[in-house]
């Protein structure tokens, strides 16, 4: 008994001093797959790897095992697949990391060499680039590539300056998905045509598609697309898009300026404006790097997962995009913002529980980080820095609506997400769609082109097939939970087709996000829409969203119900400068919406169109600044139902306005005749210093008197160290 003490303290003591034990398996770039791996002669590839964990299962099953790599660069030429062969045992884990101190860093880019300056102009290149423009043909077996990348940076392709395509602005869809008109000069065929796309934003500003080009008349001025947009392709309906929406890429007339690049894939060269003779240029063959996938009986009732793979401390880069296929119709995410069950990121779980992705890095790719897919559970994300990427941070995407519910429980905790949706640009930092009951905690997520956080199950009720998600649903499961096909059609309310939006029960919480919202129109910091009940969205701290295409901070949308918004903290917000929308029975709790960073165009608080009754509205601080701030909309953005905070349970709240002192006077007197607002005040909420961003409350605070509940900052945001430097910690 006495021994067995010892040693157990002996472990115990090793664990809390950070003593680390020996690897099972060791990888290096130098190494050799046929080798044993150990460190003194180690295997080579994340595959190898793989591979020899198999036969050491066999031998000591029933064990975690470790794999540690060696710093270096780790070529990829095809997605490593870990399926149920390379699960861990029940309650053990595989762990693939970088060994103490390395930086392993896994790359699918080719290097293309032999670079020469061009010397015989193409027509079409501007004159203040010849002279300066290098050409290397394409190395043998390199596929078409839409991405570029000098070392560690991703190089820019060329393209010419945007404009607007001729006509007025349309609805939001029609006959136009494929044709669009420009003006002359804008376009003509040119000779790489079949390389040519245009970037564009259509009717709808909330959403973009990089689209290839099938033609294009001169004289007519009208091109024609080989994708269909998700939006008609008219300018957009709304937005500050004036200089332009349409950008075309990938011909020498937009090779103006150093760092660009087109690419002739029929004649098998790439040309590149560099100052000098041009080194370590790669182009990316893969989009998806590792792939953990269990059995997926897609129209079955159950999967059978992988388990317990880990993934620890590595750095991807080098990833491809991806690029929509012919027959995407309603297989897009909502509004086309990913898509469905596909390989768009550069590590996916598609049937997985209880896996890992600790302390990676991810940077300069053209795609999405990370997703986790159809069964996904109790996996953790977290501690990651994803940076510099072309699609989403991170995306977790269940089933499509109906009785499948097996994506849920996940965590997204503690990663910095920055500079994402570079070339998707309606990409959002964290992404829940039909996945439910996940935590997404302690991020930092600023500087992205539209949406932080989205948590959503947008669909439209089509069983055609050609309208928005409408294909992910399962129709079969929803007509024989509704008593038949006939049921399913037309639009079904939402406490019918709840029991089908399996984003629900979400926690949002401790997030901290900044700058975002910097390209597209219609987006927030933080958007819930067409899910189920129960989501929270809870100690958020969303502040300096000074770009003018902001809509929200928070915003429940189109008729979306039974979500609680508590103690968050929105500070100089831009844009329309709605701190908090509602369409739906939501709840408002105990936040603060401070400081607007421009005179609110439509209110601090807005109430929209949808039947709200029964929301509360209680304890939250509203404090403008500007005398033109308007401190809450109560009306009919669209549709006809007209929405009143008369309608909600609405008292407790301080309404102030540091350039009006009867601002809020006039506000809460004219709503308590409505019988709302009874015990609400119109005073100085008393912060310690508002102009600097410190929203403390000073001890007198009538917001105190009220009820409120001060909201601890510290425990916003990061926790700990992230990226491969986490692994110190």
């Amino acid at each position: 008994m006495t021994l067995c003490v010892i040693i157990a303290s002996l472990v115990l003591c090793l664990f809390a001093t950070g003593t680390s034990f020996a690897a099972d398996l060791y990888v290096a770039p130098g190494g050799d797959d046929a080798n044993p791996g150990t460190k003194e002669k180690p295997l080579a590839s994340l595959a190898g790897a793989r591979d020899a964990v198999r036969s050491l299962k066999k031998e000591k099953p029933g064990r975690d095992i470790t794999v540690e790599f060696a710093g270096g660069t780790y070529r990829l030429g095809e997605t490593v697949v870990f399926g149920l062969e390379d699960s861990a045992a029940e309650g053990r884990t595989i762990t693939y990391a970088a060994a103490a101190g390395e930086k392993p860093v896994f790359s699918a880019g080719v290097v293309i060499g032999g670079w020469e300056k061009l010397k015989d102009y193409p027509k079409d290149l501007p004159a203040k680039a010849r002279g300066k423009v290098y050409a290397a043909d394409l190395p043998a077996g390199l596929e078409r590539f839409y991405t570029l990348f000098d070392g560690a940076k991703r190089l820019p392709r060329a393209r010419r300056a945007g404009f607007l395509p001729t006509g007025k602005a349309e609805g939001w869809t029609g006959e136009d998905h494929n044709t669009f008109r420009f003006p002359a000069g804008a376009m003509r065929k040119w000779k790489n045509l079949a390389d040519v796309e245009i970037s564009v934003v259509g009717a709808a500003p909330w959403t973009m598609n990089v689209l290839p080009l099938e033609s294009v008349d001169s004289t007519n001025r009208v091109a024609r697309t080989a994708r269909r947009a998700t939006y008609r392709l008219s300018r957009p309906r709304f937005g500050h898009f004036e200089s332009g929406s349409i950008f075309v890429e990938n011909t020498f007339c937009g090779l103006d300026s150093p760092g660009k690049w087109v690419l002739d894939f029929a004649a098998r060269k790439v040309y590149l404006w560099s100052d000098a003779k041009p080194r370590n240029i790669l182009a990316p063959r893969l989009t998806e790097f590792i792939r953990v996938e269990g059995r997926i009986d897609y129209d079955g009732p159950a999967d059978e997962p992988a388990r317990g793979i880990i993934f620890r401390g590595l750095t991807l880069t080098h990833g491809e995009r991806y690029t929509w296929p012919a027959d995407r119709l309603g297989w897009g995410l909502q509004h086309d913002w990913e898509m469905f069950d596909k390989p768009s990121a550069m590590v996916r779980f598609r049937g997985a529980e209880g896996c890992r992705v600790e302390a990676c890095r991810f940077a300069n790719s053209g795609g999405t980080a990370v997703r986790l897919d159809l069964h996904c559970q109790r996996n953790r994300i977290a501690d990651n820095v994803i940076e510099h990427v072309g699609g989403a941070g991170v995306l977790l995407a269940g089933y499509g609506p109906g009785t499948k519910d097996v994506n849920k429980r996940n965590e997204v905790v503690n990663n910095h997400i920055h500079h994402i949706g570079e070339t998707y640009w309606h990409s959002a930092g964290i992404w829940c769609w039909q996945s439910g009951e996940n935590r997404i905690a302690n991020n930092l997520i600023h500087n992205t082109p539209y949406t932080a956080i989205c948590v959503t199950g947008r669909i439209v009720m089509d069983p055609s097939g050609e309208c928005e998600c409408s294909r992910t649903v399962r129709w079969a499961e929803l007509a024989k939970a509704l008593g038949g096909e006939k049921n399913v059609r037309g639009h079904l309310p939402w406490k019918k087709r709840e029991q089908f939006l399996h984003a629900r029960k979400n926690v949002v919480e401790r997030n901290e996000i900044h700058d975002v919202m910097e390209v597209l129109e219609d987006g927030n910091c933080i958007y819930v829409s067409g899910c189920g009940g129960g989501n929270m969205v809870r100690e958020n701290y969303l502040h300096d969203c000074a770009s003018i295409h902001m809509a929200e901070g928070i915003r429940c949308d189109d008729d979306q119900h039974e979500t609680i918004i508590d103690r968050n903290i929105l500070y100089r917000i831009g844009g329309l400068a709605t701190y908090i929308a509602i369409k739906g029975v939501n709840h408002i709790t105990n936040n603060i919406m401070a400081c607007p960073a421009a005179p609110t165009h439509r209110g601090m608080l807005s109430l929209e169109h949808t039947p709200i009754a029964g929301s509360i509205i209680q304890r939250n601080i509203i404090y403008a600044v500007n005398r033109k701030d308007i401190p809450c909309y109560q009306g009919a953005t669209y549709y006809k139902t007209v929405t009143r905070l008369a309608d909600c349970k609405a008292d407790y709240n301080v309404w102030y306005n540091a350039a009006d002192p009867n601002w809020g006077k006039r506000f809460v007197e004219a709503e308590q005749k409505n019988g709302v607002e009874q015990h609400s005040v119109a005073a100085d909420p008393m912060f310690v210093n508002a102009a600097k961003g410190d929203l403390r409350l000073k001890k007198d605070s009538p917001a105190l008197k009220l009820g409120f509940k001060p909201i601890d900052v510290k425990k916003i945001g990061l926790r700990g160290p992230v990226g491969p430097a986490a692994m110190d910690k």
